[in-house]
């Protein structure tokens, strides 16, 4: 999934296209988590100059307030540690099996999951395209 597809972004959207504009990068994929209790995004976005790492929230104690963007770009060369697992649950009644993906990284730290049952951040369609630009971009 790219910045345009994931509906949580809200104000963000426009910033992030902006920026990655401004610094030239091309987009391969973006993958966004919502902190339900408080509303702040961590956003991950794969690019052709390395993984940008944003968190967006509120710049105060004031969630109605103003809001703020920060982020940090790694070179693909410096992400560490980043790996792809999975796990199959297969139910012998049924024939059902649930798939669990995660993509997990040491520096800088990183733990997404998704699952075949899973939607929004949850859903496979978001994890697994950001986990193949990540693999393919990673040194």
């Amino acid at each position: 999934m790219k910045i345009g597809e994931w509906e949580t972004l809200g104000r963000a959207r426009g910033l992030l296209v902006r920026q990655l504009g401004e610094l030239g990068a091309t987009e391969h994929a973006a993958y966004v988590t919502l902190n339900q209790e408080n509303g702040r995004l961590r956003i991950y976005v794969a690019t052709d100059l390395g993984l940008l790492d944003y968190a967006y929230g509120p710049a105060g104690a004031d969630a109605e307030g103003a809001w703020l963007l920060r982020g940090q770009l790694y070179r693909w060369p410096s992400v560490r540690g980043l790996r792809l697992q999975t796990d199959a649950q297969i139910d012998e009644d049924s024939g059902d099996v649930r798939s669990i993906w995660h993509l997990v990284a040491e520096d800088p730290k990183l733990e997404l999951s998704a699952d075949s049952g899973g939607v929004g951040e949850r859903a496979l369609a978001g994890l697994l395209p950001f986990a193949k630009a990540c693999i393919e971009h990673a040194g």
